[in-house]
């Protein structure tokens, strides 16, 4: 969290290398998921 001058939270900070992080991050999610999700088709089919 940041702080004002005052000591007061001002919520998030977020800089170029958070929000690419946590880009990436989603996408890595996103993959998996996607993987996990054609995995279980294929055995569905396959019975």
């Amino acid at each position: 969290m940041g702080t004002n001058g005052n000591g007061k939270r001002n919520g998030w900070t977020y800089n170029k290398e958070t929000l690419k992080n946590k880009i990436e991050n989603n996408k890595y999610v996103k993959d998996v998921r996607q993987k996990l999700m054609e995995e279980k088709l294929r055995k569905k089919l396959k019975k």
